[in-house]
């Protein structure tokens, strides 16, 4: 009879004891389950620091991919802390009653450097000390050097029976050419002309434009001009004139980074008209345009100087014309052929050189400006006659 009621009796004391409880805490592990959410995709933390993670329900279990990268321990029951060991990515899993399957989190170490890169105490729009304008000198220098050398024999006779003329002697008469220097031979049936020239020539050109630009704004320079190019209209006759800038073109945009680093994107452009490759449309000759140009970002220090850009070319040219096995006999083959050599060389750089500034205080006196001792020249007729000499290199006032 002990035996037969004993279950009962346990499953209607159970049934007390859950009753007296409050209803909260028996529906308090279904409830936090239903509520619980992923972790973050993406945990990061720096490398030697800490950071503390909660979870609305207890933890069982946790586990970090790679060791040498983060560490993880359980703190208390809902909580963990995660430690950054070295600079790197691994992954976090985190088991709770709730499932079998853990939740998972990628977790990114950033090393020291990174950290202290990308968290300055003042941004240089927030340093009220730090100079925000920036003033950057850019100089084009190009160097070219030319020389041509040419040597041709001209001939033209013959008889009754036999005639000989060498290229451009048709019509029989002997080419003058303008360009060279030209000695006649002979006379009567037999005439010669030898065209002979060497030609060397050297160019240097400089161009130093400067820019002031504020710290993260672009700024534009244009020292040249527009030239008209004529368009054809689509369906018509009609031509519209659109203008291309030539000239020299500086685009740069400064970024202060600290008092001595400043970042500089910075595209300059060198370009002139070519009337040697020149168009012809619609009866007008269109100029072509040589264009020297780059574009890149450089780091800098106030006042140091960086080349940007390089250029060296050489263009070396020979020709020779000559009349079939006569050519080839020495000496005397000289009056059966003509020799060309030609070559160029040119060299250009672009230096970038920037520098922190700051503007001139109110009702400061500025310094003189270029050609200021000439601006009220106006000499007299007596000086004018009998002194002036054309010698203003002392007084021209030019800033360079």
């Amino acid at each position: 009879m002990r035996q037969r009621f004993a279950p009962a009796f346990t499953q209607m004391a159970w049934a007390l004891m859950l009753s007296s409880l409050p209803v909260g805490l028996a529906f308090a592990a279904t409830d936090s389950c239903s509520n619980l959410g992923a972790l973050p995709a993406v945990v990061e933390v720096g490398e030697g620091l800490q950071k503390t993670l909660q979870s609305p329900v207890p933890i069982t279990r946790l586990a970090i991919g790679d060791p040498k990268i983060a560490d993880v321990h359980l703190n208390g029951n809902r909580a963990f802390l995660l430690t950054g060991v070295a600079s790197g990515a691994t992954s976090l899993m985190v088991w709770t009653h709730c499932s079998s399957a853990p939740r998972q989190s990628m977790v990114f170490v950033k090393g020291k450097a990174t950290s202290t890169l990308t968290s300055l105490a003042l941004s240089p729009s927030d340093d009220p000390s730090l100079p925000s304008q920036v003033q950057t000198d850019i100089r084009f220098v190009e160097v070219s050097r030319t020389k041509l050398k040419e040597a041709s024999t001209s001939i033209f006779g013959g008889t009754r029976n036999f005639l000989f003329g060498s290229p451009r002697t048709a019509g029989g008469a002997l080419p003058l050419d303008n360009e060279s220097f030209n000695i006649g031979i002979g006379g009567g049936r037999f005439s010669a002309m030898i065209n002979a020239l060497e030609r060397s020539g050297f160019a240097y050109t400089l161009a130093r434009p400067s820019l002031v630009a504020m710290s993260g704004h672009s700024a534009t320079f244009l020292a040249g001009g527009e030239v008209p190019i004529p368009v054809p209209s689509a369906g018509s006759d009609t031509i519209s004139i659109e203008y291309k800038e030539f000239g020299i073109r500086l685009t740069l945009t400064p970024t202060v980074i600290d008092r001595t680093r400043i970042s500089l994107k910075v595209a300059p452009e060198v370009s002139e008209l070519d009337y040697a490759n020149a168009l012809e449309l619609e009866g007008i000759q269109v100029p072509a345009l040589t264009v020297r140009r780059t574009d890149t970002t450089v780091s800098l220090a106030d006042g140091e100087s960086f080349v940007i850009s390089g250029l060296i070319s050489n263009n070396n040219r020979s020709t020779i014309s000559k009349f079939p096995g006569l050519g080839d006999i020495p000496i005397l083959g000289a009056f059966f052929r003509d020799s060309n050599v030609s070559r160029e060389e040119k060299e250009l750089l672009m230096i970038v050189t920037p520098h922190l500034v700051q503007p001139l205080a109110a009702n400061a006196r500025l310094p003189s400006l270029p050609g200021e001792k000439l601006r009220n020249y106006d000499p007299n007729w007596y000086r004018l006659y009998f002194l002036e000499n054309g010698n203003f290199d002392r007084h021209t006032g030019l800033s360079q």
